[in-house]
């Protein structure tokens, strides 16, 4: 198993210790060495895998390893190991939603002999790492007011759908962000052709439980529409495109102005995924930032600007006020969760702890 590398600065390191942010998804797996510089912690390499050759994780780490040595003589003092899925409260063990993945820090630590593991949930990570992404790759949506130290809020759906609270903690001076699982919560419908979605997803998939956010904004959920609306409009031939490569969620929504199924999903998801980001920010009084961050976002910035975005998310009778004060923001740095998870072993101090 060999990891793709990405040079991010090129420097010789000598009399400092290096440590190693990990973001691992349902699709993708990505390992960040990271020294600190000026009490910042600055990325040097980037180690790619994909999720699927995943069967071991503590066996994957052992091989990366192996490989960063071969390019850097100083030692990995700790490991924070971002990951998509429920952190235990030790945060020494994590399985992931969508991946059959275990990740259990103590079984790393004793096979490599890295002094500290410590788990962070992805989302958890993403917070800590807004504010070191660098301000072009915060595209700003819709200014808002922005409040100082009101809460902020992210959402971002990929392979899932992830959410996290940051609250300002008056004492550190600092913003905490607050792990969730409510991508899980279930997708809320107003319209019938809405319910005729769920109802779809439902029958096709045979499903007992509840149609979530997760279900209808990942990509498989734009796989999901696409298929809605096909069998909707009688199966009407897809465009060329489309019957070429298959409905992938990126050739869906490429082909939108030349395939009729393509549009009505484009149209549809851009009205579900404002819903749940306004259904956030209510919950979440993030009148500091709501933050969009996940694949989907970065490769359709301009869905986010579209009149069917903003429409939707402003439409709230008694507090559409309130939600045109809040800044709508899309993380566009793809290693943010990286910067998060180092970020978070700077400031916690968590491995620093347990080592007294």
């Amino acid at each position: 198993m060999h990891f793709k590398e990405t040079i991010v600065a090129d420097i010789e390191v000598e009399g400092v210790s290096l440590v190693l942010a990990a973001d691992v998804g349902g699709t993708n797996s990505n390992f960040g060495v990271f020294y600190k510089y000026n009490d910042k912690m600055r990325l040097l390499r980037v180690y790619h895998i994909d999720s699927k050759d995943i069967q071991d994780f503590t066996a994957i780490m052992v091989t990366l390893l192996n490989q960063i040595y071969k390019h850097f003589s100083v030692p990995i003092e700790q490991a924070c190991i971002a990951a998509a899925g429920v952190i235990s409260e030790s945060r020494d063990f994590c399985r992931l939603t969508n991946r059959p993945i275990e990740i259990d820090a103590k079984a790393i630590m004793q096979a490599t002999g890295l002094p500290c593991v410590i788990l962070a949930n992805d989302f958890e990570a993403i917070g800590y790492g807004i504010d070191q992404v660098a301000s072009r790759d915060l595209v700003l949506i819709r200014p808002g007011k922005g409040e100082p130290h009101a809460n902020r809020a992210i959402v971002g759906a990929g392979t899932g759908l992830g959410k996290s609270i940051l609250h300002w903690n008056c004492y550190k001076e600092r913003y905490e962000p607050v792990a969730s699982e409510g991508g899980h919560a279930d997708c809320s419908v107003q319209r019938q052709i809405e319910l005729d979605l769920i109802n779809f997803i439902r029958e096709r998939e045979k499903r007992s439980c509840n149609i979530s956010w997760e279900d209808v904004l990942s990509g498989y959920g734009i796989e999901r529409i696409y298929q809605f609306f096909k069998e909707r409009n009688n199966h009407l031939q897809s465009h060329e495109s489309l019957m070429k490569n298959g409905p992938h969620p990126d050739e869906i929504f490429n082909s939108r102005m030349l395939d009729e199924h393509a549009r009505a999903t484009y149209e549809l998801y851009a009205t579900l995924y404002a819903r749940c980001v306004k259904n956030f920010a209510l919950d979440s009084l993030s009148l500091n930032g709501m933050y969009i961050t996940g694949g989907i976002a970065v490769h359709n910035v301009q869905m986010f600007k579209e009149d069917i975005f903003i429409r939707e998310f402003l439409n709230c009778g008694k507090q559409q006020a309130l939600l045109e004060r809040i800044p709508l923001i899309i993380i566009a740095d793809y290693y943010v969760n990286l910067y998060g998870a180092a970020e978070f072993l700077r400031i916690e101090k968590l491995c620093d702890l347990l080592c007294d």
